[in-house]
């Protein structure tokens, strides 16, 4: 590329910077997965030309950021730090590690399985493609009846969830409800239950229910140092919660390193290095999540060893009017309400009022296009999901965490 010599270099590179960004308006590339680290290759790809899955890595990276809005909301630990880009994207590594073939959706249909060979996740206790085993149990109270802490509890998503608080204490023995397999609602699932599983981790051994936890005081203490931490292991943290449960013996380590950590200990927990190899699948998890989201990134991935790397050259191209357009039926399938009055889905007016107002507010043209797969658009995707999640909530005057003990 040629310039003027009399350019100067802060000039030169966000000119090229910002001409490499536009240069790249095509989908390409293919995502790896299913797949222990240091052992063997990916068992299955998504091939990105084309871009059928586009919108589906949309409406997951828009539950992503609701996650991360959520944590952000949590009272407990205000100003808390993470890896946005894990965090946010674990929705999505989550979808690829625990559903069967997601390279068989079909951007045609509103379902993330529409395969006959993909139904077994939606069998009785299977919790959809995201696998939320436990999405019917309340994780405080450690009981099938919900008393606050149970997905059913959060209002945004009570009333698309597919059973009532009248029968939710049997639900653990029924098929998983069809709206868990919508690919508009049920990235958001996942998302409320890692937040519930922060602030049930958070909770759990306080209060009436005095239970015994091995990862207190330290988690705590986990939290409480990362609001100081930028890019902390929050996310390693809630995906080894996730996957191999509060009681296993990975939640007590990682709290216990979080309660000290400094930058090089971010740096140590978030290297491949530390699993290379390991065949515990619960041990692996958060790192094959982020094995996903560095590809997806363009980030470098290991090959043959943790110090052998390449790096990808994958564009996942978000158009804002489509990004809008996602936004919005996401959003339809959410709910808002006082606390007391029956519960409303947003309407198509009210989010696209509120993604319309973020790119406002964040000087992004509808007609943009923006590479998730390069740094900078991707934390301006990030920035204005955000801000219109959180215009949504000033609209109607409930924060998502909102919870509530009735039917609404």
């Amino acid at each position: 590329m040629r310039c003027k010599l009399a350019m100067s270099l802060s000039t030169v590179v966000l000119f090229l910077t910002t001409t490499a960004a536009a240069s790249a308006q095509t989908t390409t590339g293919t995502i790896g997965f299913h797949l222990l680290l240091g052992d063997g290759s990916a068992e299955e790809t998504l091939t990105l030309n084309g871009g059928n899955y586009t919108d589906l890595i949309m409406s997951n990276m828009i539950a992503g950021v609701m996650y991360g809005h959520l944590v952000q909301e949590y009272a407990a630990v205000p100003g808390i730090q993470f890896n946005k880009d894990y965090l946010y994207g674990s929705i999505m590594a989550q979808l690829l590690q625990q559903n069967i073939a997601t390279e068989d959706y079909e951007s045609s249909s509103s379902l993330i399985d529409p395969s006959s060979d993909q139904q077994a996740v939606m069998d009785e206790g299977q919790g959809g493609p995201y696998q939320i085993n436990n999405y019917a149990v309340d994780l405080v109270a450690g009981s099938y009846t919900p008393a606050g802490h149970s997905l059913i509890n959060y209002i945004a998503v009570q009333k698309n969830i597919g059973y009532a608080m009248a029968n939710a204490a049997t639900q653990y023995s029924k098929v998983t409800p069809p709206s868990f397999n919508n690919k508009y609602y049920g990235p958001m699932l996942p998302a409320f239950f890692h937040y519930n599983d922060m602030v049930a981790l958070n909770v759990t051994g306080k209060g009436q229910y005095g239970w015994t936890t091995p990862w207190e005081p330290e988690y705590d203490e986990a939290l409480a140092n990362f609001v100081t931490l930028p890019n902390s292991f929050l996310d390693v943290i809630l995906n080894a919660a996730y996957n191999q449960g509060y009681y296993g013996t990975l939640v007590p380590q990682y709290s216990t390193e979080g309660a000290t950590a400094t930058e090089s200990t971010v740096a140590s927990v978030n290297s491949y290095s530390s699993v290379w190899g390991n065949s515990n699948t619960y041990a692996q998890y958060p790192y094959q999540v982020h094995y996903y989201l560095d590809q997806m990134y363009d980030n470098p991935v290991p090959t043959t060893s943790p110090s052998t790397v390449v790096t990808p050259t994958n564009h996942i191209i978000f158009g804002v009017s489509t990004l809008e357009g996602v936004f919005s039926d996401v959003f339809q399938t959410l709910a808002h309400s006082n606390g007391t009055s029956a519960a409303q889905f947003f309407t198509a007016a009210q989010a696209q009022t509120a993604f319309n107002s973020a790119l406002s507010q964040h000087g992004v043209s509808s007609s943009a296009s923006l590479d998730l797969s390069n740094a900078s658009n991707r934390a301006t995707i990030f920035a204005v999901i955000d801000s219109a999640i959180g215009n949504l909530e000033s609209t109607v005057g409930m924060k998502f965490n909102a919870t509530t003990t009735s039917q609404l």
